[in-house]
């Protein structure tokens, strides 16, 4: 039994002074009492007998039963115990009752007195006996062991205690020798510690805490209590944070939260860890609220303490709160950077600073808008937003908040960053045709919003293309009418110039067929018809777009097709094609230069514009054109685009057509329609036909000469246009004759003119040529690249460099310019030039190049200027004439480059 008990001692330096000696029982059951208290059992009964031969009393038989239960005789004891009812008053049975079931307690019938107890209670009306029993009950629970039963009986107790007068607890002290001093607390002491051991820490703590709050006075009275009470609040609150530790790790938020609360309400001297653990815990568990109060409350514990700042700041990221997170963040580096502490110092390098993250976010935003829209719709509003104006949203709103904060714990990731901004500033591009006074940037900005737009079917076209953008999920958007600032010249050009790149870099593309009806099946072929296959600028925009849906003039899907890209949709595609001529990747995976030139040039040609320059500069993006548009050239803005196709690509089949020639340079033509027809294609020389010519040129043409010539062509430069001027590099064939065969017909004047090599040539021009000498015409064959095998040439770069290094005393190819405009190639006689002319695989080459020069072809008349410069003789029909007979000399053969203007 834990709890002490009434010493003999005391019994003994205490005698009842009422007690006389003539009353000898009383001494008797006083004397048996202290031997009871010495366990001297055999004595206690002796004179218990003795006081009851004296005088039986309710006190002799009780410590007679006493003596009995030492003894061994718990039978015998009840049997003197029941005698005890015959020696006392009434009002006393009750508490006899309950010395009984003490008795039966101390003979170890727990179960059996404890039951009697809860009886006692039971039938019981007066509060001051009410707490008496609940006291006893409380203290064989303890002195049993069961120490919750224990403290929840005496916690019952406490509202009867006012009631009770204490002398039936001092009886029971007295015969027992139990005490009820602090009962309650010690209870609680045995629990706490009890549930300590076992592992129950939580339960501990809610106990020890229910103790200082309710004993607090108590505990301080006894310094031993107070010792004890300290020393397992210590103990309760290490083993508290260890299992919060334990849970945290392991992902049980829940247990580490009750853990680490129950280890802060005991009161540890420094809270600051387990608050920043609980806040961790309680942030991972998504209690955002709760996580930043604790966060709160170690900064205010520890102002320059960077821990409470790190909570506080992820706290305010998960409740995304991520421009207050910020703040917390760049508080905490702060510390970080200021402390004394070196390990702190190196702990800053585990972050990125807001400043540096923004940084990065800049450069995205740069090399985002290098490609983006200048204007664009922001749909939620209906506002018109610049660039600048977009990115002051972006940098006020969550998105970037929340990139900048999430950003801190991790290093710099540009591509995610990038994917982020881009994510926030993709946009939808329109595509339509113009129908009459649509809405511009004026009309918007007047009225603030494309949303309070007056009503008509136009305006309402924008407002319909903007709902859709808003309801795909897109915020910005841009349409053509109102989204480009066409009063600023410099403005309009640098958006036709990057019109291509806006398509192409586009979240997505929504096409308007407004004369289309939504009753149009597969089969109508209503695309294909529709106003909008037929204007310039919607090549480009078909082309570019890598999504594309098409919209009927009720805003419906066009067929129905639920396709999320209409490039993805087989029968669109397929419908797309054939209407253009072209296989369906060109219209899924378009890229410039996956097309040639005259390819692209021949789907131009069906297009048309209401502004003529809009011809030129709708074919921008589609040839990866650098011209700067401007309006007001007319015609001029054609051949400014034809130029510069030229100048880049070096690709001739530009000047392949007929009709009328364009006054920019006369071997440009005056309409792109002329591309719609086929050029003439030679008919192939190949295989066996083409061997025996070889074989047949072999034994007739000198080597030497063979060989030079087919330096001499491979060595032409590309042609190239600049300055208006057209320099082509070509086989020239000098007209040495010219006569009229029929003029004035309405299909253009005819002549036969006789032609160096060529012999006799007709052709048709609208033109009136010179029918007396001198004369200055000459047919030229600008399609080398027809003629040559597809090899890397004669020479390559290290090639060349190696001959010039030969030495001075030989000749390196050279250009010389005459008089009359025409540049000559002349060959190099270098050694290194001579070895390679005896090799047999380039005379072979250049014996198939000779022999291809025998085929037909679609030659250009051109007529040399005063200047010594050539224009282009417009043709009505292609001029066709037979190629150069076989057995001609090589040296007969004339390459120059004309300047044609």
């Amino acid at each position: 039994m834990r709890e002490s008990s009434v010493s003999a001692d005391t019994l003994i330096s205490d005698p009842d002074p009422s007690v006389s000696l003539s009353d000898i029982h009383h001494v008797l059951v006083h004397n048996a009492l202290v031997m009871i208290r010495s366990e001297n059992w055999s004595s206690a009964y002796e004179d218990a007998k003795k006081s009851i031969g004296a005088r039986p009393s309710a006190m002799g038989y009780i410590t007679k039963a006493l003596a009995q239960i030492g003894m061994g005789e718990p039978e015998d004891s009840m049997q003197s115990f029941d005698l005890v009812f015959g020696n006392c008053e009434p009002k006393e049975g009750n508490l006899l009752l309950l010395i009984k079931a003490i008795m039966l307690f101390v003979a170890r019938k727990c179960d059996t007195a404890i039951s009697r107890v809860h009886d006692l209670i039971g039938v019981s009306r007066d509060n001051g006996t009410m707490y008496c029993y609940i006291q006893v009950l409380g203290k064989m629970y303890l002195m049993r062991g069961d120490y919750e039963r224990a403290v929840q009986s005496l916690e019952r107790g406490r509202s009867f205690a006012s009631s009770c007068t204490g002398s039936d607890l001092e009886t029971i002290a007295l015969i027992f020798g139990w005490t009820f001093d602090r009962l309650r607390s010690t209870a609680q002491r045995y629990l706490c510690e009890d549930l300590y051991t076992s592992g129950c820490a939580v339960e501990a703590a809610e106990v020890l805490l229910n103790i200082t709050n309710t004993v607090g006075e108590g505990i301080r009275a006894s310094k031993v209590t107070e010792e004890w009470v300290v020393d397992l609040k210590r103990k309760c609150i290490d083993k508290l944070e260890m299992l919060g530790d334990t849970a945290l790790n392991s992902g049980e938020h829940d247990n580490a939260i009750t853990r680490y609360t129950s280890a802060l309400s005991l009161g540890p001297s420094n809270p600051r860890d387990i608050l920043v653990k609980r806040s961790k815990a309680r942030a991972s568990k998504g209690l955002w609220e709760d996580a930043l109060k604790d966060a709160n409350e170690v900064i205010k514990q520890d102002p320059l303490s960077h821990r409470g700042y790190e909570m506080k700041y992820a706290a305010l990221h998960s409740a995304e709160d991520y421009g207050e997170a910020n703040s917390a963040l760049l508080h905490m580096l702060s510390i970080m950077e200021s402390s004394s502490d070196e390990e702190i110092r190196r702990l800053r390098a585990n972050y990125t600073a807001p400043r540096e993250t923004m940084a990065a976010i800049d450069i995205a935003i740069r090399e985002i808008f290098s490609l983006c829209p200048l204007i664009l719709i922001d749909v939620t509003t209906g506002q018109l937003c610049s660039a600048q104006e977009r990115i002051q949203m972006f940098k006020s709103e969550t998105p970037f908040k929340k990139l900048v904060s999430e950003t801190a714990v991790t290093k710099i990731d540009r591509p995610r960053i990038r994917q982020c901004v881009a994510k926030y500033f993709k946009w939808i591009m329109f595509s339509h045709t113009w129908e009459g006074k649509e809405p511009t940037l004026k009309d918007v900005n007047i009225v603030d919003s494309v949303w309070k737009l007056d009503e008509s079917p136009l305006n309402e076209k924008l407002r319909q293309f903007c709902t859709t953008a808003r309801e795909d999920g897109y915020r910005w958007a841009w349409s053509d009418t109102c989204c480009i600032d066409k009063d600023t010249s410099a403005i309009l050009s640098q958006s036709l110039i990057s019109m291509y790149i806006w398509y192409e870099k586009a979240a997505e593309t929504i096409v308007y067929l407004a004369d289309v009806l939504s009753s149009a099946e597969l089969g109508d072929l209503a695309l294909t018809n529709s106003r909008w296959m037929t204007r310039a600028w919607t090549l480009q925009e078909l082309l570019a777009s890598k999504v594309i849906r098409f919209y009927n003039c009720d805003w419906k899907l066009y067929l129905n097709d639920v396709y999320a890209n209409h490039k993805e949709s087989p029968a669109i595609v397929q419908e797309l094609a054939n209407a253009m001529g072209v296989a369906p990747e060109t219209i899924t995976s378009f890229r410039p230069e996956d097309l040639g030139v005259r390819e692209k040039l021949r789907l131009a040609s069906t297009r048309n514009a209401t502004v003529e320059e809009d011809t030129a500069y709708s074919l921008i993006g589609i040839f990866s054109s650098d011209i700067v548009p401007r309006y007001g050239l007319g015609k001029t803005a054609l051949g400014h685009i034809l130029e510069n196709i030229v100048a880049r690509t070096g690709d001739v089949t530009v000047i392949a057509w007929t009709g009328k020639s364009l006054p920019y340079n006369s071997a440009l033509p005056a309409s792109l329609v002329v591309y719609s027809q086929e050029p003439y294609s030679p008919p192939p020389m190949e295989g066996n036909e083409l061997d025996t010519c070889v074989e047949q040129l072999r034994g007739q043409l000198a080597p030497q000469d063979t060989l030079a010539f087919y330096y001499q062509f491979t060595h032409l430069p590309r042609a190239t246009f600049s300055n208006r001027c057209l320099h082509l590099p070509c086989i020239a064939f000098h007209v040495t004759k010219i006569g009229a065969q029929e003029l004035g017909s309405s299909r253009g004047n005819l002549y036969r003119a006789t032609v160096s090599l060529l012999g006799d040539v007709e052709f048709k021009t609208a033109d009136v040529m010179p029918l007396k000498k001198p004369w200055k015409l000459v047919f030229v064959h600008p399609w080398l690249g027809d003629l040559g095998d597809p090899v890397s040439g004669f020479t390559s770069d290290d090639e060349r460099e190696a001959e010039s290094d030969v030495g001075s005393n030989h000749e390196t190819e050279t250009e010389s310019v005459s008089g009359n405009g025409t540049v000559y190639v002349t060959a190099p006689t270098s050694p290194l030039y001579a070895e390679r002319l005896a090799r047999a695989d380039h005379s072979t080459l250049a014996l198939r190049l000779i022999s291809r020069l025998g085929r037909p072809f679609n030659a250009l008349l051109l007529e040399q200027q005063s200047n010594g410069q050539y224009k282009r003789v417009a043709a009505e029909e292609e001029i066709i004439v037979p190629g150069v007979p076989y057995k001609t000399d090589p040296k007969d053969i004339k390459m120059k480059v004309m300047e044609i203007v």
